[in-house]
């Protein structure tokens, strides 16, 4: 049986999309060869019988070979200029959108601003992290600005000379950061930024910190990124979304198995995957408030929320205050009250344990401050529709044992 061969033709690596293609091919038998605009000139020997792709606007001799390519191919990305002629299996950028909108929301944050590509709209077929965060935006009443180094306006809006970028619309970024920490801080309010690539959220961060800017106080962050690791290097660890590239090349390679084996697939056929890791670090995982009373009482919850005796009586004795004026301050500033944010810091982290460990039941219940198993099961149940048994059995194999 002849075993199928398939260029993935790609202008940037992604090693998750990498994964997820050798994956299906090892099972499917194909033989991949890789091809970047270096090594384009081995398809005039190695004959394919198909082609994944993920092209660059900028990468003209492939962009040009894959837009000529008559053999069946699917994209990663949208083809600059193909229209809706070939298939294509993409990030779910909207959903990823709402998913850090809504991180932001639950933290307080009455601001939003997204930092990326307008072209992200032709990339992938109209789906975009911009009008995801604009839904949840719209949901709470709260303001969402977007920044395109791409488009001349993002430019004027913050007094910088625009010029058509040649090869990278990130290549300066040393002169766009500072201006935009500039625009941002006219409001002292907080503000929450998601940057829709690591490099730039980096370099950002660095800015931010040179201006002695408190993060996440005054900004918090947060970025997209193909591994989360990526956080760890930045003075405050960085929130990363991480989506699942590795699913997405699987099912690329899928989809074009589908086309070898002649079942039908439409010229528009569009994939959505919606799948993604949001790994909450410092730099965006507090809440925010300008009542600086509500900060110190947050900054003790944070420290001991995962103690039985952190109650909303206990933090009020503590400080010398009224429970009931503590109360109104945290519904005018958070709009919720101190016995909820702490429940909740508890079941975030049960939440995690439950998923990523094997530790039994009674331990988390100890480590996370519940006064016993059935306030853990119904407070599961509150924020997840399931019980804590089912929460780790939808792990599945991800399951890990607690270092």
């Amino acid at each position: 049986m002849k075993r199928s061969r398939v260029a993935i033709i790609s202008s940037f690596a992604r090693l998750g999309q990498w994964r997820g293609i050798m994956r299906f091919g090892q099972q499917a038998g194909w033989i991949c060869q890789r091809i970047d605009r270096d090594t384009l000139s081995l398809l005039n020997t190695w004959n394919p019988d198909g082609v994944l792709f993920q092209v660059d606007e900028f990468d003209t001799p492939v962009l040009n070979f894959v837009r000529n390519c008559k053999l069946p191919k699917v994209g990663l990305r949208a083809l600059p200029g193909s229209g809706t002629s070939t298939p294509l299996v993409l990030p779910d950028l909207t959903s990823f959108g709402r998913q850090i909108a809504t991180h932001f929301v639950a933290r307080n944050f009455r601001r939003l601003c997204y930092l990326g590509p307008k072209s992200d709209e032709s990339a992938n077929a109209g789906c975009t992290h911009f009008v995801g965060m604009q839904e949840v935006a719209d949901a709470h009443g709260i303001r969402l600005e977007g920044f395109f180094p791409d488009q001349a306006s993002t430019w004027k809006a913050l007094g910088l000379p625009y010029r058509r970028r040649s090869s990278s619309y990130w290549d300066r970024f040393w002169e766009l950061g500072p201006a935009l920490i500039d625009h941002l801080m006219q409001d002292a309010e907080p503000v929450g930024l998601f940057c829709a690539f690591g490099e730039p959220a980096m370099q950002f961060m660095e800015m931010v910190d040179e201006r002695k800017l408190a993060i996440p106080a005054q900004i918090g962050m947060a970025a997209e990124t193909e591994d989360a690791l990526n956080g760890l290097v930045t003075k405050v660890p960085m929130t990363c979304l991480v989506p699942d590239y590795e699913l997405q090349g699987f099912e690329a390679a899928q989809l074009l198995d589908r086309v070898f084996t002649g079942k039908a697939v439409a010229p528009d056929h569009r994939t959505f995957i919606s799948e993604c890791d949001l790994v909450l670090r410092a730099s965006s995982n507090q809440i925010v408030t300008s009542d600086p009373l509500v900060g110190h009482i947050l900054e003790q919850v944070r420290k001991n929320a995962f103690q039985v005796t952190c109650t909303p009586e206990s933090l009020a004795h503590e400080l010398g205050c009224s429970l009931r004026m503590i109360q109104i301050r945290f519904r005018k500033s958070l709009r919720r009250g101190i016995a909820e944010i702490i429940r909740e810091q508890r079941i975030h982290r049960a939440a995690e344990l439950i998923r990523k460990t094997d530790l039994p039941m009674k331990h988390i219940v100890e480590e996370c401050g519940f006064s016993g198993h059935h306030q853990l099961e119904r407070a599961v149940r509150m924020f997840h529709g399931i019980s804590p048994s089912a929460l780790r059995k939808n792990q599945g194999e991800g399951t890990q044992p607690r270092p």
